[in-house]
């Protein structure tokens, strides 16, 4: 409920103030899409056979539950990866530099996001890798277990842990670490205020990227 009520009013106050939303932040109504999504989606089945404690349906369901869980699943990493690049595009940018990114970029970033995360979700549907239920039996997922047991399985679950973890993961990290030392050397020349002829507009723009 919390996480519904939460992304809903993020979608709205979007929805609202549509006009005035600047390019980046279609991605933070994109996230909201993606987790309301899951929401939706997953968590009542999940409750549900929770409370059951064995999965309520059959293998028809629990692909669906696997299928939504890493649709949603794989558009949020890459959503929060996105941000991460943009925003470290953004700071280590000029002003004029930084207005190139227009709502028509972000737009197309976000389609290639569904897009990936669609082919990645319909990969295990095609032969490539597995849907199967967790090992406690009350939810659905890739089939882990596959990854010694098959060639097949093992080729899909390594590529799908280096192209949709850790390398948006990596990405994630070296990012904020690059915006980290773009604030720290923006405070080392804000001590010196006497070789710094703009030191109140950087002292705002500093406080705005923090």
């Amino acid at each position: 409920i919390l996480t519904i009520l939460g992304n809903s009013a993020v979608l709205a106050t979007a929805v609202k103030r549509s006009s005035l939303l600047k390019p980046p932040e279609l991605l933070t109504v994109n996230l909201a899409v993606a987790d309301a999504g899951m929401a939706l989606s997953m968590y009542p089945l999940a409750i549900a056979s929770a409370w059951n404690h064995a999965w309520l349906g059959g293998d028809t369901s629990c692909v669906y539950y696997a299928l939504m869980g890493f649709l949603f699943g794989v558009c949020s990493m890459m959503t929060l990866c996105a941000m991460a690049v943009i925003r470290f595009l953004v700071t280590n940018s000029s002003k004029a530099n930084g207005n190139k990114i227009t709502k028509n970029t972000v737009c197309i970033l976000i389609a290639f996001i569904w897009l990936y995360s669609l082919l990645w979700a319909i990969l295990p549907l095609v032969g490539w890798g597995y849907y199967g239920p967790e090992p406690f039996g009350i939810s659905c997922t890739i089939a882990w277990s596959k990854f010694h047991n098959s060639s097949n399985g093992f080729s899909f679950i390594l590529s799908m842990f280096l192209l949709c973890t850790v390398l948006p993961a990596l990405t994630i990290i070296a990012c904020y670490l690059g915006i980290a030392w773009k604030v720290h050397k923006a405070y080392q020349e804000i001590q010196n205020i006497d070789r710094i002829p703009n030191a109140a507009k950087l002292e705002k723009k500093l406080t705005l990227v923090s």
